[in-house]
């Protein structure tokens, strides 16, 4: 994966609507930039991982977690974390698809507005 990818992965999370930014487990070696939606967490981006949470494309993602188990784990809840290290086992495209999923899983959308101009994001500092 590209090393600016947890940056435009973050970017990605935060466009969606009435998204905020926390942080998990502060001042730790586990330490994760946290994207939530109505104070629920969908994304947990560390240094060296990204993880989130699929219902629909579960089965694809524990395929790629069985092609490369050091690169993609899946947990029994659906939490998918795919490292940054190494080839990509996962396209930006399809990452940012996955995001958007587990965003509606928290969000209790079905879809995803295309206009996210009406928007009312906020960002914790």
């Amino acid at each position: 994966m590209k090393p600016n990818s947890p940056q435009r992965l973050r970017a990605f999370a935060l466009s969606l609507p009435e998204t905020e930014e926390g942080v998990a487990c502060e001042g730790t070696a586990l330490e994760k930039r946290t994207i939530k939606v109505r104070k629920k967490a969908f994304v947990f981006i560390g240094k060296s991982d990204l993880m989130f949470k699929l219902r629909e494309s579960l089965a694809k993602a524990s395929a790629i977690a069985n092609e490369q188990p050091d690169l993609v784990k899946v947990g029994a809840t659906g939490w998918v974390t795919v490292k940054f290290e190494g080839s990509a086992p996962v396209s930006l495209r399809i990452l940012e698809s996955w995001i958007e999923e587990s965003y509606r899983l928290f969000s209790g959308e079905s879809s995803t507005p295309k206009d996210k101009t009406k928007s009312t994001k906020r960002k914790a500092t």
